[in-house]
């Protein structure tokens, strides 16, 4: 029997347990997974499902049941392997679990999985929090979203894209450049402040990208959105799902995986046609970073989790939240992608736009901070 039970903000799952494991973990020796780096040093899929059923118990904080899908996730995992899931989704912050893992060291009640932006697995991995562990899919994943220690791995992203209530604006803008029209006056919106938010961030960067700048020159972006600014185009609303159906903010610049569930519910509940492009004149994409614990309370079930993160299974119950799974290309080059879930995207034509590096992140950030509130009136 299927039972969910919400307990304040966290959220268990109890699914089908097995008789091979106690789900608590009490007689059985798992500790040597901690120093596993693959499941082969471990000793086989077969003894780390195990032992993780013998843990019995996954704990994860700020993985929202609508965000990429993680609830289907979640129940995915804990039904197929017998597994307990402690969500805390009291808050979705990076900064929140990392100090979670920081604060509770030792703890029955820390965290096993981390899902967190670049920046802060970098900075957790330098402070010797996280565990090297490389998934048996590891082949399918470009070098350039693997950590250079072997502590987090890019699992899910997306690219940035412009959303349009066809409704309200007669042409829709496709690219950057199209934005300067003045038929866009009072329509364009952001979802946020960009010195504060890694989505508003990123777009900055994708602006840039389109007005001969680059990842190592972002003020075009910046001076982009001034002008727009100026010329009364984009105004000062963070824009979300309610302000798009109310016609407040008929053009919305934001992630493609955010804006493709606003489209359905749109077109669902008020009828209403949100048309999403991908611009071509500046496309930047950026992925979130899974890790493991390095103090895990259950090791062998952080280690499992991985592996089904980055399985076929896993990435193509991502790829149904609209998101763009890590292993996307390489599933869709060997038959193995949920080709329904891919139909879903605003392209089919697997990952794509290029992501920022690290310090590339780090300068443009002190930049857009020095200088944004001050272009952007």
């Amino acid at each position: 029997m299927n039972t969910r039970i919400l307990f304040g903000t966290t959220t268990v799952l109890a699914l089908g347990l097995t008789a091979c494991g106690s789900g608590d973990g009490e007689g059985t020796d798992t500790e040597h997974w901690r120093d596993a780096t693959s499941v082969e040093d471990g000793g086989g899929m077969e003894q780390l499902i195990e032992d993780a059923q013998a843990e019995g118990t996954f704990n994860a904080m700020g993985l929202y049941e609508d965000w990429a899908n993680y609830g289907g996730l979640l129940e995915a995992f804990s039904e197929e392997y017998g597994i307990e899931i402690n969500n805390d989704t009291s808050t979705g912050s990076s900064q929140d679990l990392i100090n979670a893992v920081i604060n509770r060291q030792g703890q029955d009640n820390s965290l096993d999985y981390l899902d967190t932006g670049v920046s802060f697995a970098e900075e957790a991995a330098e402070d010797g929090l996280l565990a090297e562990y490389t998934p048996e899919t590891i082949d399918d994943i470009p070098e350039e979203f693997v950590s250079e220690s072997g502590t987090w791995i890019n699992h899910l992203g997306g690219t940035i894209a412009i959303g349009c209530d066809t409704s309200r604006v007669e042409e829709c803008p496709t690219n950057f450049s199209d934005l300067l029209d003045e038929q866009y006056s009072g329509q364009v919106a952001l979802p946020s402040n960009p010195t504060a938010s890694e989505g508003s961030f990123m777009i900055v960067h994708a602006a840039a990208e389109a007005n001969g700048g680059s990842f190592d020159d972002i003020e075009p972006g910046i001076e982009f959105f001034g002008e727009l600014s100026q010329m009364g185009n984009l105004i000062p609303v963070e824009a979300d799902a309610g302000t798009i159906e109310t016609g407040e903010t008929p053009i919305v610049i934001d992630w493609d995986y955010l804006l493709q569930p606003i489209a359905n519910d749109l077109e669902a509940d008020a009828d209403i046609e949100l048309e999403i492009n991908l611009p071509e004149d500046g496309q930047v994409s950026s992925f979130y970073a899974a890790s493991i614990n390095d103090d895990a309370p259950h090791p062998a079930v952080a280690r499992l989790f991985f592996e089904f993160l980055f399985s076929d299974e896993g990435q193509n119950i991502l790829l149904e939240g609209y998101v763009s799974p890590v292993r996307l290309d390489a599933m869709i080059e060997q038959g193995t992608v949920n080709e329904d879930a891919l139909a879903e995207l605003p392209s089919q034509d697997g990952i794509e736009a290029p992501q920022p590096t690290l310090e590339q992140r780090e300068a443009n950030q002190q930049l857009v901070n020095e200088q944004w509130d001050g272009t952007v009136q």
